[in-house]
């Protein structure tokens, strides 16, 4: 059997650069990978909330968040090149679709009128983490947009997704209380 080198590694990284998608090449320190790291963070914390028994209705709002925040780093992993053949861009309709989310959720909570601790609920508490990470994924686009230019969509949607994650971290802990 011939020594075939695996698909998996390529080499091209081990002096400190990254590729984006156009084909330049960028710091893996960069505030660009910083950001599309945090988010791939994030999806990997949404992965594990869907594995903690979430209502059906919160699941498939998870995975639809995944694929946004996939959308998302495609755009900021992309040089010019690369931004030129991508068929998704996160728009003020996307900013709207988690708003409307949020709504739909918080419709179905008691007011809220102090702070909360999440409760005990996995789920709840691995939401609280994911909102956590998605408010440093907004730290880190803000430093990137200083820098670069950002669609300006893509801060405000992760901005509201972080209030989505709150919403549904209440969701799930109200759910929970109502199996007791």
């Amino acid at each position: 059997m011939k020594n075939k080198k695996a698909d998996v590694y390529t080499r091209t990284g081990d002096k400190g650069t990254t590729a984006l998608f156009g084909g330049s090449r960028t710091e893996k320190d960069s505030k660009r990978v910083e950001a599309y790291g945090t988010l791939d963070e994030l999806c990997a914390i949404i992965s594990v909330v869907k594995t903690q028994n979430v209502t059906p209705e919160v699941l498939k709002i998870l995975s639809e968040i995944q694929n946004y925040c996939h959308d998302i780093n495609a755009e900021i992993a992309s040089d010019k090149q690369g931004r030129s053949l991508l068929t998704k861009i996160i728009c003020k309709e996307d900013v709207a679709y988690i708003e409307q989310n949020i709504d739909k959720f918080d419709s179905h909570l008691p007011k809220l009128d102090h702070f909360i601790v999440p409760d005990i609920k996995a789920s709840a508490a691995f939401l609280n983490l994911a909102r956590t990470v998605c408010r440093r994924a907004e730290r880190r686009l803000w430093a990137l947009s200083r820098e670069m230019e950002l669609n300006e969509n893509i801060i405000i949607f992760i901005n509201r997704l972080s209030d989505l994650l709150f919403t549904l971290m209440r969701f799930e802990g109200e759910k929970r209380k109502e199996t007791d």
